[in-house]
C-alpha cells in the first residue's frame, strides 16, 4: 500500500515536468520551423506520421507487429538493468517476455521508447558504416514519421484497453510518466536536427521546467490560502 502510495507521489510530482516539457516542445519546433531546410524535414516526418495514421484508421492493424517490438522493448530494457529476460511469446491476443525482476521503467518501457524507430535509427547509423547517407537521408524523416506514428498510435491503442503493466504502479504513476518520457524524446529528437546549440536547448528545457514548477507552487500557495480561509469562515474564532 505504502509502495503504491509512493507512486502517486511520483506520478502528482511529475505533472508540472510534462507541462514544462510540453511548452519546450512547442517552442524547439516553433524555432525549427523558422529554419527553411529543416523545416522541410519536419514537413516529410508529418507527412510519414500523418500516412501511417490515416492507414492506422482506415486498414488492418499489424496488431503482431506492435506485440513483437512491446515484448522486446521489455527485454531490452531489463537487459539494460541488468537484469535476466527468458522465453518470449507473441500472439495476435498479447504476448510476455518472462524477466528475473521487474522494475517500473522495465514495465513501462514500450510505451515510453519507440522501439521500431530506434530500430530504423541502428540500421541508419550502421548502413552509414559501408554507404554514403546521401542515398537515403530524404526519405529518412518519413520513414520515422511512420514509425514515431506507430508508436503513437498503438500506445493509445493499447493504454485505452487497459495493460497489466499499469497496474501495479497506478495510472496516477504510469501516464504522468509516459507522457513525461514521450515529449522528452521529442524534445530531444528535435534538438537533434536544429541548428541551435545544445546549450540553448538545454537551458531552454531547464528555464521551462523551472517556469513550470514555479507556477505549480504558486497555484498550491493559493489553494492553502484559500483553503484557510474558508476554514476560518466555517469555524471562526
Amino acid at each position: 500500500m505504502l509502495r503504491r502510495a509512493g507512486y502517486s507521489v511520483l506520478g502528482l510530482l511529475l505533472l508540472p515536468a510534462v507541462a514544462g516539457l510540453g511548452r519546450s516542445f512547442f517552442g524547439l519546433l516553433t524555432v525549427l520551423q523558422m529554419d527553411a531546410e529543416r523545416s522541410g524535414m519536419l514537413l516529410r516526418f508529418m507527412a510519414g506520421a500523418g500516412g501511417w495514421l490515416i492507414a492506422f484508421l482506415l486498414l488492418g492493424r499489424p496488431v503482431r507487429m506492435y506485440v513483437l517490438g512491446h515484448e522486446l522493448s521489455h527485454l531490452l530494457a531489463a537487459w539494460i538493468t541488468g537484469k535476466r529476460g527468458g522465453r518470449l511469446r507473441v500472439g495476435r491476443d498479447g504476448g510476455s517476455v518472462e524477466v528475473s525482476e521487474s522494475s517500473l521503467w522495465i514495465a513501462l518501457a514500450p510505451y515510453l521508447v519507440p522501439f521500431y524507430s530506434l530500430l530504423l535509427l541502428t540500421a541508419h547509423a550502421l548502413a552509414q558504416l559501408w554507404w554514403a547517407p546521401t542515398r537515403w537521408v530524404g526519405a529518412l524523416p518519413v520513414a520515422l514519421g511512420v514509425t514515431w506514428s506507430f508508436h503513437f498510435s498503438f500506445t493509445v491503442y493499447a493504454l485505452a484497453r487497459g495493460q497489466s503493466d499499469i497496474r501495479p504502479y497506478g495510472a496516477l504513476c504510469a501516464y504522468p510518466v509516459i507522457l513525461a518520457g514521450n515529449l522528452l524524446l521529442m524534445c530531444l529528437g528535435v534538438m537533434g536536427v536544429d541548428s541551435a546549440p545544445l546549450s540553448a536547448d538545454v537551458a531552454r528545457l531547464a528555464d521551462d521546467q523551472i517556469l513550470s514548477y514555479g507556477r505549480a507552487l504558486d497555484i498550491l500557495v493559493e489553494l492553502a490560502r484559500l483553503t484557510k480561509n474558508t476554514l476560518h469562515t466555517i469555524f471562526p474564532g
